[in-house]
C-alpha cells in the first residue's frame, strides 16, 4: 500500500487499517499493535497519531460516517421526489461491496459504543441525523401529495429508519438469505404501501 505523506492522509490510512482489522477479526482485535501491523507502521509511529485504541476507533467511526455522507452528497438524484427518496434510502442498506463494508464495521462500532461514551456520542448523533433526514423526506412527500392518506410523516420516518436498520442488520448477518434482490423487494413493498400515485409524479 502506498502511504500518503500529509498528517491527515496518514491518519486516514491508519483508519482504513482499523476498518480492515475489524472486518476481518472483529472490533476487539483492533488494538494499537494490530492496527500498526496492518498499516505497516511501528507502534511508536502509530501512537504519534493515535495514543489509544479508543482514539483509533473514534476516528475510524467518524471516517465511516463521513464517507457515507460524501457518497450521498455525490449521488445523482433524478429530480423526482419519489425516486429520490428511494435512492436516498438505498444508501443505508448493503446493496454493494462498499455499503456492505460500511455497515459491517458500523455494526461492530455500535456494539463497542455500549461501553465507550465517545463512540456512543457518534452513534447517537449519526442515528439522530439519519432520522432527521428521513423525516425531511416524509414531510416533503406529504407536501407533494405523495404520502398515503392518513399517514403520519413522523411515524413513517421512524418506520423507514427502522426498516433500513433491520435490512442492514439482516443483510450483514444473513447475506445468503437477505441479499440485494431481497432488500430491493422489501423496499419495493414498503414504498408501494407508503406512496400514492402512478410513479410518474414528482
Amino acid at each position: 500500500m502506498v502511504k500518503r505523506t500529509s498528517p491527515d492522509a496518514r491518519r486516514e490510512d491508519i483508519a482504513d487499517a482499523v476498518l480492515r482489522v475489524i472486518r476481518r477479526d472483529g472490533v476487539g482485535a483492533a488494538s494499537v499493535r494490530t492496527v500498526a501491523d496492518e498499516a505497516g507502521l511501528s507502534t511508536g509511529s502509530l501512537r504519534h497519531f493515535f495514543g489509544t485504541q479508543s482514539e483509533l476507533l473514534l476516528f475510524a467511526m467518524e471516517l465511516v460516517t463521513k464517507r457515507v455522507y460524501d457518497r450521498i452528497a455525490g449521488t445523482e438524484f433524478a429530480g423526482y421526489l419519489r425516486a429520490d427518496v428511494r435512492r436516498l434510502t438505498e444508501q443505508f442498506v448493503p446493496l454493494d461491496d462498499d455499503r456492505r463494508g460500511e455497515m459491517d464495521v458500523w455494526q461492530a462500532f455500535t456494539v463497542a459504543a455500549r461501553t465507550d461514551p465517545a463512540l456512543a456520542e457518534v452513534r447517537d448523533r449519526t442515528d439522530s441525523e439519519m432520522y432527521d433526514g428521513f423525516l425531511r423526506a416524509t414531510l416533503a412527500l406529504r407536501d407533494a401529495g405523495l404520502l398515503a392518506p392518513g399517514a403520519s410523516p413522523d411515524v413513517e420516518a421512524m418506520r423507514l429508519h427502522a426498516l433500513v436498520d433491520g435490512l442492514a442488520a439482516h443483510g450483514i448477518n444473513h447475506p445468503h438469505r437477505v441479499g440485494p434482490a431481497q432488500i430491493r423487494a422489501v423496499l419495493d413493498a414498503h414504498f408501494g404501501s407508503l406512496l400514492v400515485g402512478d410513479g410518474s409524479a414528482r
